[in-house]
């Protein structure tokens, strides 16, 4: 499962940015972007909105902890197999 920590330091490496460089550009310190990445503390509201546009993805792929994300499919009893 991966955690909002992970999530921000994998999507920042992604952009090849620094802790530094992100801080910068949300206005926080170094420190608070380690502390995020270490799930020592979480970013309040208007910034995870700004990490999403930031890296460039929906607030659900940053937020939501999906453990399994294959889809599930019912088939009809007629064709299942025994």
């Amino acid at each position: 499962m991966e955690t909002l920590g992970k999530k921000i330091s994998k999507y920042r490496k992604l952009k090849s940015m620094t802790q530094e460089e992100l801080a910068t550009q949300l206005n926080v310190s170094a420190q608070a972007v380690s502390k995020w990445e270490n799930d020592l503390s979480i970013p309040d509201l208007p910034i995870l909105i700004e990490l999403a546009d930031i890296f460039n993805v929906s607030m659900d792929d940053l937020l939501r902890q999906k453990e399994n994300t294959d889809i599930v499919r019912v088939v009809e009893e007629p064709l299942r197999k025994s």
